[in-house]
């Protein structure tokens, strides 16, 4: 008799504090109990994950923005920096033209990263909850497993442009407003995305250039360039007078205003580089700006050509000497 009076006093709900003891003590139906604590324990789980989930992939964002952040600001070599006064120029281009390059590459990174972990995270949640309702999950994940692969196969083009792009803006390789040879195409960058990069050439031509095809990158944007002025020279003509004369125009050239700020180092005459036949060769050099270089270029050419023709030392009206092996198009 205790033991069957044991029995029909035992609860049906689970031992210690839950939604089934709580309910019964309020209701005093065990059938209620049972089947409200079930439904509350499932919305509980249910709330439990997803708030689980919008918690980790918060830190997760956030981690992502701070590791983004630091890694994009990183400062360039020592050379380099040391040089950042005097590329205030170059560096205002750039920053007139798409703002601050070091944010926009934070933000595409943040953004295509949290994007990602977003999609992870969420798809994890969906399937505990899931799970939470009993649902067989192992033909869901054989599903999703062979989807993946035969996507994989199918997306390897695709993957492997969107790490080259990610790669591209973590190294600051090259932005919008620089001038880059990347192989197949030479121009201006127009836009960048993790996939293609578009390259506006010289011609007007506007190059898509996938960025998982871009094997190696040329930027004449960056930081500094050199220019080289090469003055072909009659063979008869006195190379040490031509030295004094474009000696002297480089260094009228730097005291001017207009050209002071873009000059980085003093001019080197570096001499005669080539002699032929038909010609002799004389190469200046010049540390400019990078947005500068072929503004600097034309106007030194233009200045040494009009000062050896008013020395009668080249006269354009009897032979003209071009220079062999020369090509290319202007810049």
């Amino acid at each position: 008799m205790e033991l069957l009076a044991a029995t029909g006093d035992a609860s049906p709900c689970e031992a210690g504090f839950n939604s089934c003891s709580l309910l019964l003590k309020i209701t005093d139906s065990e059938s209620f109990a049972v089947d409200g604590g079930a439904v509350l324990d499932t919305i509980f789980h249910v709330l439990m994950i997803i708030a689980a989930a919008l918690v980790l992939r918060w830190l997760v964002n956030r981690s992502i923005h701070r590791i983004i952040k630091q890694v994009t600001t990183t400062k360039g070599p020592a050379s380099i920096s040391d040089l950042a006064d005097r590329l205030a120029s170059s560096a205002s281009r750039r920053e007139g033209i798409v703002g601050d390059r070091s944010s926009q590459r934070a933000d595409t990174l943040t953004g295509v990263l949290q994007h990602v972990t977003s999609i992870i995270i969420m798809s994890v949640a969906f399937m505990l909850v899931l799970s939470v309702f009993n649902v067989n999950l192992a033909p869901i994940l054989a599903s999703a497993g062979i989807a993946g692969i035969a996507i994989g196969f199918g997306a390897q083009n695709l993957v492997q442009d969107y790490l080259a792009g990610i790669f591209i803006l973590v190294e600051d390789q090259y932005g919008v407003g620089d001038f880059v040879d990347v192989g197949d195409a030479t121009g201006e960058v127009v836009d960048m995305g993790l996939r293609v990069t578009t390259l506006r050439s010289l011609d007007g031509t506007l190059w898509y250039v996938r960025n998982g095809q871009i094997l190696r990158v040329g930027n004449s944007s960056q930081s500094w360039a050199y220019v080289v002025v090469d003055t072909p020279l009659p063979p008869s003509a006195d190379v040490d007078r031509v030295g004094e004369i474009i000696t002297g125009i480089a260094e009228a050239f730097v005291g001017e205003d207009e050209w002071r700020g873009h000059i980085l180092e003093a001019p080197e005459y570096l001499g005669v580089v080539e002699v032929t036949i038909d010609e002799i060769k004389v190469r200046l050099g010049v540390r400019t700006s990078s947005d500068q270089q072929w503004a600097v270029g034309r106007e030194l050419r233009l200045r040494i050509s009009e000062s050896l023709r008013e020395a009668e030392i080249v006269n354009t009206s009897s032979r003209v000497y071009i220079p062999r092996g020369t090509g290319g198009p202007a810049q």
